[in-house]
């Protein structure tokens, strides 16, 4: 009886072992037992073929043949700049101080609060005189913002700087300027596009004339020119036109047309910013000279004028401080300019009507108003600003 229990009991269990192996159930002995010798062959042909490529393969390997020749040595390369060393030329704790210092003193930043309260709230004013407005405008390309900020604040650092655009040594200095693109000039309608090829377009995205007169004027046409507005000509900031010589009323007359080379030997920077004293001028106070005229910083001068103790190089500053009087007594004369506002003059703003003046009238007005905005007295453009003086005062005689 337990034989034959036993024997019941192995034939169930190797029906079981069969429907793992087969996945049908089929108690038959003979089967589970052909099964069992399959899958014993088939792990005895596994193991000896791993046997064979761990064990014998290797084994067949000869001995191993002579050295070869060493190659040639290659060059060392040069070594790297060290970051460290070299980023703290100028991102360091005294350097960040002098222009903290300057810059605070300086009118776009401490100077220029007054304006950003004043003209920062205005959304025609605020794309230069508030620094939500610089920033805004840098995106959007637009002359004006969205909705002007209630609460408008001063230029700050970065509105001029960004990241640096490359951190290769070869192309330092590198002051991570954040606007050095060609600029669309805001008077005319953006008809014109000035570019400078350099740092100088970072300065005139905001020094540069306003108004939406046409710019520059027409020469020739109607016989008069209506003057709707006491602030007819260009509206401050006239340095890049002057610096470029271009955009003033060009009369044929005695002087040709001509530049300083400043725009191709210089920049803004070269000047405004070289080195100074303390925090009066230079730097990033942008001063050429102090407020009371004491100081004066000619270091960015130098290089092409060697020997100049002040900016009026040759007396050419006294010279074309002499045609601007000359052309402002004639004006007035003419009853042009109101010498009390230094405005167009007359202009009846109560009764909207405005005047007309012949053209020669209104194009010798204009180029003075783009003269004594520019503020340099020639140092920018001497050939330019003394050839339009000329050809104004002779228009008018």
């Amino acid at each position: 009886m337990r034989y034959f229990i036993n024997n019941r009991m192995n034939i169930i269990n190797s029906g079981l072992f069969a429907i793992f192996i087969t996945g049908t159930f089929q108690p038959n002995y003979q089967q589970t037992i052909y099964c069992m010798k399959k899958l014993f062959s088939f792990l005895t042909l596994s193991a000896l073929t791993v046997f064979a490529l761990v064990v014998l393969f290797p084994s067949c390997e000869g001995p191993a043949g002579p050295a070869g020749k060493d190659g040639v040595d290659g060059k060392d390369g040069l070594n790297g700049k060290d970051a460290n060393a070299f980023c703290i030329k100028c991102h360091n704790a005294a350097t960040f101080e002098a222009v903290e210092a300057q810059f605070e003193t300086s009118l776009h930043n401490e100077g220029h609060t007054w304006t950003a309260a004043s003209y920062g709230g205005n959304n025609a004013c605020a794309k230069c005189h508030s620094y939500q407005g610089y920033k805004e405008t840098q995106l959007t390309h637009r002359d004006t913002m969205a909705a002007v900020s209630k609460i408008p604040v001063a230029l700050q650092c970065d509105a001029c700087h960004d990241f640096h655009g490359t951190l290769d040594s070869v192309d330092f200095p590198n002051y991570a300027l954040g606007h050095t693109e060609p600029v669309s000039l805001i008077f005319g309608g953006h008809k014109t596009t000035l570019d400078f090829g350099n740092s100088s377009n970072a300065c005139a995205y905001c020094h540069q004339a306003r108004n939406s007169a046409e710019f520059p004027l027409p020469l020739t046409g109607d016989t008069t020119y209506a003057i709707t507005n006491a602030r007819f000509g260009p509206h401050h900031g006239t340095q890049s036109h002057v610096l470029n010589g271009s955009e003033g009323w060009e009369y044929a007359g005695s002087m040709a047309y001509t530049s300083t080379n400043h725009k191709a030997v210089a920049t803004c920077s070269m000047c405004h910013m070289a080195e100074g004293e303390g925090t009066e001028i230079g730097g990033h106070t942008w001063r050429i000279k102090n407020e009371d005229g004491t100081k004066v910083n000619v270091k960015g001068c130098t290089t092409c004028h060697p020997g100049v103790t002040n900016t009026d190089v040759n007396g050419k500053q006294t010279e074309i401080a002499g045609l601007v009087e000359q052309l402002k007594a004639r004006l007035i004369e003419l009853k042009l300019l109101n010498s009390a506002t230094n405005l167009a003059w007359p202009y009846n703003n109560a009764s909207g009507k405005g005047s007309r003046w012949t053209l020669k009238e209104a194009g010798a007005f204009f180029n003075y108003k783009l003269i004594t905005e520019d503020r340099s007295v020639g140092a920018h453009n001497y050939k330019y600003t003394k050839a339009l003086l000329v050809n104004s005062l002779d228009a008018l005689k």
